[in-house]
């Protein structure tokens, strides 16, 4: 099965599919803890409680300013 980010999930579908969403906690969100995934969109990454991308060497560039 496919899974996507946040962002990519946006990008794809025009909305959030929650693929990688709740795999971590806010609470390890807030100690800057994430789940390393692989996203379809972004290739292999890591993500926070919500689903979304934080890696700034995403493919897709999710975690540039």
């Amino acid at each position: 099965m496919a899974d996507f980010c946040r962002q990519c999930s946006h990008d794809m579908f025009g909305q959030d599919t929650g693929d990688l969403a709740n795999i971590s906690k806010v609470e390890d969100t807030n100690k800057g803890l994430y789940a390393l995934v692989i996203c379809e969109g972004c290739g292999l990454i890591q993500v926070d409680h919500t689903g979304s991308c934080v890696s700034e060497d995403c493919y897709a560039n999710h975690g540039k300013s």
